[in-house]
């Protein structure tokens, strides 16, 4: 699977979890399954801002190619900031979902 498909599913997932936080806070299995995407979209997102690839003229350059004599779609000014976006809420959203774990696992240690 292509990393870029694969960091835009992790976008989706995070975005179903943010959306379902009040039950996924109060669960440590859900608190870390809901980690993963967020790890890897931020990983991702520093690999394609410090790595070796350039998401916009890679797209650009493949939209031309395929549609010569069209303009380039909006959509593009996206792919832009797309690996800011990625590591933006790859960040705030692993660093949320460990607060949620870090005061879980506080709160069923003081009950014992």
């Amino acid at each position: 699977m292509n990393p870029l498909i694969l960091s835009l599913i992790g976008l989706v997932c995070v975005g179903i979890s943010a959306n379902l936080i009040k039950l996924i806070k109060k669960n440590k299995i859900l608190l870390l399954i809901s980690m993963l995407p967020c790890a890897y979209i931020f990983v991702y997102g520093l690999y394609a801002t410090f790595g070796p690839i350039d998401l916009y003229k890679d797209g650009t350059e493949n939209f031309i190619a395929q549609n010569p004599g069209k303009d380039l779609p909006v959509v593009f000014v996206l792919l832009k900031f797309y690996q800011y976006i990625l590591i933006l809420v790859g960040a705030i959203f692993g660093l949320l979902y460990f607060n949620y774990l870090k005061g879980l696992n506080s709160t069923t240690d003081s009950s014992d």
